[in-house]
This record gives structure tokens, sequence and C-alpha cells, in this order.
């Protein structure tokens, strides 16, 4: 899927350019940046990631000293969130990838009344940008890997979680924040670091 995704946004890189067109109005520019409900969806991932990590940190420390499994959260478990919280949105996405590839933003473009020129996704750029890849869509999608692991697949907090992680997404690609590529791309970033941690933590002898 991943290679099909990188694959399908290299050959056809116009696609983010025409999904940003979207939500752009010549003259007026990306209508939705800056609105009072917009701000709201953009803060709102800082507050929920940390009272979430500070959460599970809590509740494995309680479990611990009552000998609980609350939510089923072991040590196994708080490691992997953690530690893709930690190396997916923190170290490879927010400190890597936006501080390196350097793509500009959609709402810095000349094709959306900036002076910036376009790069497709995965190619480096030297216009200084971070719009690749989405820290908010990564962090968004890490709070998906919460909820699916304490609350099961089909569990409400997961179906809430990933509402909420689309709807931010979106809102960053409608404020001309990100492009579509970039926000999938961290959602494919977080899906294959869980998976690599959970692998890697998996106790031998279970499948």
């Amino acid at each position: 899927w991943f290679l099909g995704f990188v694959t399908v946004f290299l050959a056809f890189p116009e696609i983010d350019l025409w999904v940003s067109a979207l939500f752009y109005t010549p003259g007026v520019g990306f209508e939705i940046n800056g609105l009072w409900w917009e701000r709201i969806i953009y803060r709102s991932i800082g507050y929920i990631v940390t009272i979430l990590a500070l959460g599970l940190i809590g509740t494995w420390l309680y479990n611990r000293r009552r000998h609980q499994q609350l939510l089923g959260l072991d040590a196994r478990k708080l490691g992997v969130l953690i530690g893709l919280l930690i190396l997916v949105p923190g170290l490879l996405v927010n400190l890597g990838l936006k501080e390196h590839v350097g793509r500009a933003r959609a709402v810095n473009l000349e094709q959306f009344g900036g002076d910036a020129r376009f790069t497709p996704a995965f190619v480096p750029s030297d216009e200084e940008g971070g719009s690749f890849s989405s820290g908010h869509a990564a962090t968004g999608f890490w709070v998906v890997a919460v909820a699916y692991s304490l609350s099961g697949r089909f569990g409400p907090w997961a179906v809430v979680a990933l509402v909420y992680a689309v709807v931010l997404s979106l809102a960053r690609i409608a404020s001309g924040g990100h492009f579509p590529s970039d926000v999938l791309a961290s959602a494919f970033f977080v899906l294959m670091g869980w998976f690599v941690l959970c692998a890697l933590t998996r106790p031998r002898g279970e499948a």
C-alpha cells in the first residue's frame, strides 16, 4: 500500500495542487486559515497528546502499584505507544523530514498567491518549508493507535480518535498548511512504526 501511495504521488504530483485548489479563493486565499474553529483544531492536538501521554504513564504506574490491568496497559504496551510517539511524530516527522526535506506549504506557493515553488512529495527541496510530512497528522494518528490499543479495533474510542485524526488532517489541508500527500505519508509512517514496534516487542512464541 505504501509503495503504491508513493508511486501515485510521484507520478501524478498535480493531485496535491488540485486538492489544495479546492480550498483556495483567488484574492482571498485559504478561507478557513486563521478562523477560530480552525485554530481550535490546530491547537487541540498538543493538549490531547500531553493528556494521553501522562495518562498512559499514570495508568501504568497505577497498574504496577496495585497489580491491576486497567485498560490492559502493561509495560510492553506502554513502551510501544510512548516509543511510537517519540520515534515517529517526534524524531522522524518533526525533527527529521520537516527540517530537512524543505517542501513549501501550499499557502506559500506561487499557485496560491505566494512566491515558493511546488515540489512533489518525497522530493527534497531548497524552499526551506516544513510541509512534508505533517506533524499534526502524525500525532493525530498516534492518538488512533492509542485508542485502538486500549479499546480495540471497533471500540467507540477508536472510532472517535479516527474521526478526530481525519478532521485534523483535513483542516490542515483546507487551511493551506499541508497537502494530501503530507498527511497520508504521516498516517503511513505511524502505521508502519506501530507494526514494527509491536513485532519487536512481541513475546517469543506469541503469534
